[in-house]
């Protein structure tokens, strides 16, 4: 009765519905956000949907928790903030450097990761009131201050002692650690002299040093830039440290060799293949496979072009004002190469471009922001950086090709970073995965004698177009990976895993992976961050980008608990249809003794089924009424799909609407998958 009472609480609730079909918990906050190695630190986490029987799951090991007491709720919580919460005492591994992610795991389900930071520096929490300089919280060089601008106005001061002549560098981790907020910081001596201050480092971090001019107490002043939001979801780790700073790693490539590293790129870099950074601050390194040539720093014009052997990886900088770097290569006619350039994709500032010309300066194309983007709010792909070009040498000689950036007149030194890559085609392709829900943090949980539906994204280049086929491994036993595919030419699919009945509880990582002749690959998980404000589960996505980030581990989270309410089973799993035309689906809804609510349908796999309008969700394709216990569908294919297999994915879903006034944060509302249906398109319809 506890989690039902809690559920309501949190006023997402559904209609007469088991406790299984409910979503699982959200994860908002974590605080502190982080430890120290080989401690143990009680660590509040807040969200919705706890049902005092949680437990965490974090991406690395070594890791243990203790549950203190049962989770409690606040149903008088502000609107979106967490409404409830339960702690932990977090015990970090000796030896740990680094964030791992870390999820709430109840009887509901698996929550959405946050990041937890861990650091070998004394740590210790924010303590109010220490909004002025006379207040300012008193720490000792090498310590970590964790917290919170409570409000837009809120101005955290925290003071130190340095000695003349020493080197300190101060961060603000606010972005890398889930934050929302946008740190603004800045340095002052006892005077009050402002030293050194920034914004922006990197995305909402904020990251600075300075030389201490002498002996005596140093200020530094947190703040949100422009003072305009604050609250719990504004947390941040200040770190005042003697250590030497890194602020980027040159070059940002390396060959190939090593494991990719589990880092929490966005979207735009989900698709590039990188190492993570060895530095607390140092940008994430390319991987090639072609040989690493450095920029010589003295081809600045067209004449000085520096000469390069291609295929090859050159990596650069803007080092100084207005920097405009050359290079050369000799091309036989009709060779085709692939040019490329990464800045903003390996954590550079800049906004790269690139001129590519012919012996005589004749410029064959200017190549500036990329136009690829698979999802228009859930996974935003689109970049500053250059887009790919495909280049078909029209005659045998030497090519010249130009990097520089929109801001190198005013922004340069040893961040502002690129690599050029020439290299020959080579078709492949990579995948993303994650929750179906496209605007709401959430999880994969599966059901005993349910399935699970995720979204997949294609990322295809140098004209690779086959279908490719999805499977999953390190799955726990009861549960299964039917045969399907992402279409030929599809940038976006509908994985489907089931779960036999009786299962026993589960939480932990599987590997999903996708093949296409001998290519092939495995998924990176991603999980949208954090709710969009002001909009519910259940309205249509919001049309403008998301924050997507992806999930630091071994593979895809998983959880398994409690049983399915219902479950839709097609009779047949099997159809040919012609391009542009119909096909009829019957399925079997067998229902929990206690289930007797609708099921409305729907098409989880874009481009089938009836079409939305504008930016409206996909419409029901059918409902099956209470006490039902099968019902047809009819379905239409998308006329441009092309001829040969893609996997149809429908989902079943039932569910009250948040009520009005309502104040926590969104939640998804439960979808539960049918088996996968295979479709042979056979071609397109005969014109009439």
């Amino acid at each position: 009765m506890f989690a039902r009472r809690l559920v309501a609480t949190l006023a997402l609730l559904f209609t007469a519905v088991p406790a299984s079909a409910q979503s699982g918990p959200q994860l908002l906050t974590i605080f502190p956000p982080g430890a120290k190695a080989g401690s143990t630190t009680e660590v509040t986490f807040a969200g919705v949907g706890f049902d005092s029987d949680e437990k965490l799951l974090f991406s690395a090991k070594g890791f243990t928790a203790e549950r203190v007491g049962v989770a409690t709720t606040d149903p008088k919580a502000p609107k979106g903030a967490p409404a409830a919460s339960v702690k932990f005492k977090v015990t970090a591994p000796k030896g740990f450097g680094g964030t791992c992610d870390v999820r709430v795991v109840s009887k509901s389900g698996l929550s959405n990761p946050r990041a937890f930071a861990v650091g070998s520096d004394t740590e210790v929490n924010e303590v109010e009131p220490n909004n002025d300089v006379p207040q300012a919280q008193k720490v000792e060089l090498d310590t970590t201050v964790n917290g919170v601008v409570s409000a837009p106005t809120d101005v955290d001061f925290v003071t130190f002692k340095a000695k003349a002549g020493q080197n300190v560098a101060v961060y603000c981790l606010t972005t890398s650690i889930d934050s929302r907020m946008q740190a603004g910081l800045m340095v002052s001596d006892a005077e009050g002299r402002q030293l050194a201050s920034n914004r922006n480092y990197r995305g909402g971090d904020a990251a600075l040093d300075f030389k201490a001019p002498k002996d005596g107490d140093y200020t530094v002043r947190v703040s949100q830039f422009a003072y305009t939001t604050g609250g719990p979801d504004h947390f941040y780790r200040l770190t005042i440290t003697t250590a030497p700073r890194a602020p980027a790693t040159f070059p940002p490539v390396a060959e190939e060799g090593a494991g990719l590293a589990s880092w929490p790129l966005a979207p735009s870099a989900a698709m590039v293949d990188l190492f993570e950074p060895p530095a607390r601050e140092g940008t994430p390194q390319l991987v090639t496979a072609n040989p690493i040539v450095t920029d010589a720093g003295t081809n600045l014009t067209a004449a000085e072009a520096q000469l390069v052997k291609v295929p090859c990886d050159i990596a650069g900088r803007i080092a100084k004002k207005g920097e405009r770097h050359w290079y050369s290569f000799a091309a036989k006619k009709g060779d085709v190469w692939t040019l490329e350039v990464f800045a903003e994709r390996i954590g550079s500032p800049v906004d790269a471009y690139f001129i590519l010309t012919d012996e005589k300066g004749k410029v064959i194309v200017e190549q500036d922001d990329g136009a690829d983007t698979l999802s228009p709010n859930q996974f935003y792909t689109k970049s500053d950086d250059p887009g790919r070009y495909r280049f078909a040498a029209p005659a045998d000689g030497t090519y010249k090709v130009m990097v520089s950036t929109r801001e190198a007149a005013v922004q340069f030194g040893p961040r502002d970073q690129y690599v050029l890559r020439i290299a020959k085609e080579k078709p492949d392709f990579r995948l993303a995965i994650m929750p179906l829900t496209p605007h709401v943090p959430d999880a994969a949980t599966l059901t005993a004698g349910g399935a699970v539906a995720l979204v997949v994204y294609a990322f295809r280049f140098d004209g690779f177009d086959g279908a490719i086929e999805l499977g999953a491994e390190q799955l726990p036993r009861e549960v299964k990976c039917p045969k399907q595919v992402i279409g030929p030419g599809q940038t976006r699919g509908v994985l489907v895993l089931t779960c036999e009945k009786p299962a026993a509880d589960f939480d932990g990582f599987v590997t999903i992976t996708g093949t296409a002749g001998s290519l092939k690959q495995t998924a990176r998980p991603f999980s949208v961050t954090w709710p969009v404000q002001g909009q519910q589960a259940n309205q249509p996505p919001p049309n403008s980008p998301v924050l997507t980030r992806m999930d630091r581990g071994p593979g895809l989270a998983l959880a398994i608990r409690g049983t399915a309410p219902f479950v839709l089973t097609p009779t047949e799993t099997s159809f040919k249809v012609k391009g542009g035309g119909k096909f009829d689906v019957t399925l079997k809804i067998t229902r929990d003794t206690s289930f007797k609510e609708p099921v409305a349908i729907y098409v989880a796999t874009p481009g089938f089924g009836p079409r939305p309008q504008g930016n409206q969700p996909f419409p029901v394709v059918g409902t099956a009424q209470p006490n039902s216990t099968e019902i047809k569908l009819n379905i239409d294919v998308p006329a441009n799909l092309p001829p040969g297999t893609h996997t149809l994915v429908l989902r079943g879903q039932s569910g009250a609407p948040t009520p009005k006034g309502n104040n926590s944060a969104p939640r998804p509302l439960p979808n539960f998958a049918v088996t996968p249906l295979t479709v042979t398109i056979e071609g397109a319809p005969k014109k009439k």
